[in-house]
């Protein structure tokens, strides 16, 4: 059997890029990947669901400079 080591949050932060407030905003919001619950408030994340959400990413459903999205900087002349 295979072992699946399950990534806290501190650790699918990093793997991801984000820091860790930032993928916790996510996941509250439902815009993070999946996750699991440890117990309490214990959270973790499988390497598989970090990088499918990764992937997913670069499908184009980010916002784009273009959008309306005000955190997002835009160009303009």
């Amino acid at each position: 059997m295979q072992s699946r080591k399950v990534y806290r949050t501190p650790e699918a932060a990093a793997y991801c890029g984000l820091s860790q407030s930032t993928l916790e905003k996510r996941r509250l919001t439902g815009n993070g990947p999946r996750f699991i619950r440890l117990g309490g408030r214990a959270v973790g994340y499988r390497i598989d669901d970090l990088d499918r959400w990764i992937d997913g990413q670069l499908d184009g459903t980010a916002p784009t400079p273009e959008s309306d999205d005000p955190l997002t900087p835009t160009a303009r002349s």
